[in-house]
């Protein structure tokens, strides 16, 4: 019998490279992978499995929709305190002196806008303690197009015409401060204009984690049900290589730490200090826990949804396909031997 064929969208993360370049394979599982492809807002048709927003996963459980099957793969993670901007001459260095102030995002619906609010609730901040603005953040990051289901901002947002951006309004004085994915790109330059709210960022995350024990997930892995249905071993089989990947780039990092000269450094801190978060998989650590709890209550206390998801059924619909294959989700991340080419490697 022929192997099902299986077609994933993800990006080209570090750890997820040993799949994309044959290292780590999903055994009895032909696999095409396009990581070349824009993140999916709505499931792209020519595909099975993709990388979707946490959040947007999370508020279509909310309202009962069960179109997708999400496997506990948390592709893409980070915090938030470090992705808010302000001018270099402002006043406000931390979260809790947003309160009154005018601040700006160019996405409502996105993880990391979620999990930036949260941060600000967690300072002290609620989201209507600020004036929000809306708008394009700048002349070379496009806004996306407006979706059906995209969340829409508190009705006193004020939203700049489409000739404006947040980084002009910005650094004309029109705004106060910026909330983004992703840091403008003059951020990493000398001469820059903004600086980031929080100066010590690295040491203000680290006490929220120490507090709350969550580290945000912004991107998981989700298959479309019908193939799910068709196909569950190949759901979990990509899981597991997935966390196969993990582990054969975890290996190689804690070998070379050739990405920055502190590279080893910071790989040494990330296994201290978050132990039970690695490998990003999984629903049955504690951490992994306070984190699905975490995104259903923020969705709620933001007046995202009228009822909040439940945390244990975010994942329900994996679990089913585990045991019904006899497994045990836990036994899916059991220690496995990094693959051969990891090993000539080394």
């Amino acid at each position: 019998m022929a192997n099902p064929q299986l077609a994933l969208r993800v990006r080209p993360y570090d750890y997820v490279c040993p799949l994309l370049l044959g290292e780590v394979d999903v055994p009895g599982v032909d696999l095409r992978v396009d990581w070349r492809g824009p993140l999916a807002i709505t499931f792209p048709e020519d595909f099975d499995a993709v990388e979707v927003s946490f959040n947007r996963y999370v508020l279509a459980k909310a309202r009962g929709e069960t179109d997708l099957v999400g496997i506990p793969a948390y592709i893409l993670r980070g915090f938030r305190h470090r992705n808010f901007f302000v001018r270099k001459d402002s006043d406000m260095t931390s979260l809790a002196m947003l309160r009154g102030r005018r601040l700006a995002t160019n996405s409502w619906s996105d993880s990391g806008t979620l999990w930036a609010r949260a941060a600000m609730r967690d300072a002290g901040v609620e989201v209507d303690d600020v004036a929000w603005v809306t708008g394009t953040l700048d002349a070379a990051t496009p806004t996306r197009p407006a979706r059906a289901k995209d969340l829409k901002p508190p009705e006193s947002a004020q939203a700049l015409p489409a000739d404006d951006t947040l980084m002009s309004a910005l650094l004309d004085g029109r705004i106060d401060a910026i909330t983004t994915a992703f840091a403008p790109s003059e951020i990493f330059t000398k001469s820059s204009r903004i600086r980031r709210l929080v100066p010590d960022y690295v040491d203000v995350e680290q006490d929220y984690y120490k507090r709350t024990g969550i580290y945000p997930a912004f991107h998981i892995v989700a298959f479309r049900r019908s193939y799910a249905e068709a196909q569950p071993r190949a759901v979990v089989d990509l899981y597991r290589s997935l966390k196969r990947a993990w582990d054969s780039w975890w290996l190689k990092a804690m070998r070379f730490a050739e990405a920055s000269p502190w590279a080893m450094a910071e790989i040494e801190r990330m296994a201290h200090a978050f132990p039970d978060d690695t490998p990003p998989f999984g629903i049955s650590s504690t951490s992994h826990e306070r984190m699905l709890s975490a995104i259903c209550a923020e969705q709620r206390a933001q007046h995202l949804v009228e009822s909040a998801a439940v945390p244990e059924d975010l994942f329900s619909d994996f679990l089913h396909i585990v045991d019904l294959l006899g497994l045990k989700e836990p036994e899916l991340l059991a220690e496995v031997e990094p693959p051969a080419a990891a090993n000539r490697a080394l």
